[in-house]
């Protein structure tokens, strides 16, 4: 469960029903011991996320009993990795940044829960849904209306001859944040049977779905599919594509799809609520890139690890130094890197622009750095004094105007990636006290080097190891 859940701990059923009483009568008919519901009754499991709605998000639904009842911790999961992940995107914008984040939800269900529960979490969040469902658009539109969000929700009505990512062809000129989806599971009714003739132990809980909410042809990653078929038109549009999968084998499906397509800058991250699995992939066609933390799944079992994406997080520990001496060791090698760009993370933090060359940050702060090319290595310095000198006596242009002999401007390979200093957790007995105490005793740390943005990676991974290798060999 993501770490930021409210429910992480468990939901107390007694106190939520003190606040919501229609709730009292499930669970005073469980039979379990414990203060609980019984989770294969449609009507409990409808109760249960109205309540939930109505006590923790000040949200009023109605949930019709012959559609999905979504469970509310699961569908909060998915929204607060899109937090995450909007936050992060937004990472080397200028610091006091602030716009409308603009998000999609394709297929958003009679209840709407993914738009209502975002807008009640962040005042700055718009979205444009869809829904294909008839019965499920005007049930959804009245939970958008009811809970006064019209403003801020748009509901579009898509057919089955619509393309998927409906929103983005009805606008053309709106550039989005996201997009989110929780696409049918099967490919036919069928393979609804067998899945759960195929369970080792009876279900926890009822399914209360629709067949239109369950089942679409080809199943999960084939849906999955055509919005990657039609997002490689709309690209940049949309900075990520999203959606949720029920299926691992869906996983290494959709992620053949993507690297069949050239597209190396995806996703995938693993939500566990309870007994329930579910996984998350998201694709971009912009050089933004996400740490480790968002984009990858922390301890993956090794069914799923070779298809995650390569690392954005590199750490270098750096044993046995002050933290004084290794941020002016730090500040230091930076500042010696030709035409880099360097603000302290402080300056982000605070919000407050800092136009620095080595200024030394405050503990636990880093800096961000962005370089337009290799100007580190030697092999780096000469070729690129020898591909200035030739062009400039072939063509007789500038420097700014140089071109290559097939035509084609040399465009700069830009890339920015971030730099943390963190203690090791090695430091157990560490005490912290005065500033001057915390600067000059020795410990171990960890130089956190993550990509933030660029398209080469090759240029993050060369800086990495540039920079680790004189922090550590400087000691």
């Amino acid at each position: 469960m993501h770490s930021r859940n409210i429910y992480r701990n468990g939901i107390d059923f007694a106190e939520l029903s003190a606040v919501y009483p229609p709730l009292r009568k499930y669970i005073d008919k469980a039979s379990n011991p414990h203060k609980t519901i019984d989770f294969k009754d449609q009507d409990a499991q409808r109760c249960l996320t109205e309540a939930l709605l109505h006590r923790d998000f000040k949200l009023k639904i109605r949930l019709p009993p012959d559609r999905l009842c979504p469970p509310v911790p699961n569908r909060l999961n998915y929204i607060l990795w899109l937090q995450d992940i909007t936050l992060a995107s937004r990472y080397t914008d200028e610091p006091n940044t602030q716009s409308i984040v603009l998000g999609i939800d394709i297929g958003t269900g009679a209840s709407a829960i993914y738009p209502l529960l975002a807008c009640s979490l962040e005042k700055s969040w718009e979205f444009v849904v869809s829904e294909i469902d008839p019965s499920s658009f005007v049930t959804a539109r009245q939970n958008i209306s009811t809970n006064k969000l019209g403003d801020r929700i748009q509901i579009v009505q898509s057919h089955a001859t619509s393309p998927i990512l409906l929103p983005l062809h009805l606008d053309k000129e709106r550039r989005f944040d996201f997009t989110m989806c929780n696409p049918p599971f099967y490919s036919s009714l069928q393979e609804v049977l067998q899945s759960a003739e195929a369970k080792q132990y009876r279900p926890n809980a009822v399914c209360t779905g629709a067949e239109i909410e369950m089942i679409t042809s080809g199943g999960e990653s084939a849906f999955v599919g055509k919005m990657v078929i039609e997002s490689l038109d709309i690209r940049e549009r949309c900075k990520w594509y999203t959606s949720m999968l029920g299926k691992l084998s869906s996983v290494a499906e959709v992620v053949d799809i993507l690297k069949c397509h050239s597209i190396d800058n995806y996703i995938i991250m693993e939500f566990v609520q309870g007994q329930t699995r579910r996984w998350a992939v998201g694709w971009s066609f912009s050089d933004t890139r996400l740490p480790d933390t968002i984009s990858r799944i922390q301890n993956p079992n090794p069914t799923i690890s070779k298809y995650l994406p390569a690392h954005n997080t590199i750490p270098q520990p750096v044993v046995s130094v002050s933290r004084g001496s290794l941020y002016e060791r730090l500040s230091s090698i930076l500042s010696s890197v030709a035409h880099i760009h360097i603000r302290s993370q402080s300056a982000l933090s605070v919000g407050a622009p800092a136009e620095t060359n080595g200024i030394r940050p405050e503990p636990n702060f880093g800096y961000l750095v962005s370089v337009q090319e290799n100007t580190w290595s030697r092999s780096a310095r000469r070729r690129k004094k020898r591909r200035v000198d030739d062009l400039e006596s072939n063509v007789g242009f500038g420097r700014q105007n140089i071109v290559a002999a097939s035509g084609e401007r040399l465009a700069p390979s830009h890339m920015a990636c971030s730099i943390m200093v963190k203690e090791s957790f090695k430091n157990t007995n560490f005490a912290f006290g005065a500033k001057e105490d915390q600067d000059s005793s020795l410990q171990d740390f960890i130089v956190e080097f993550t990509w933030r943005k660029g398209q080469v990676r090759e240029l993050f991974d060369s800086f990495c190891s540039h920079v680790s290798r004189k922090v550590v060999t400087s000691q």
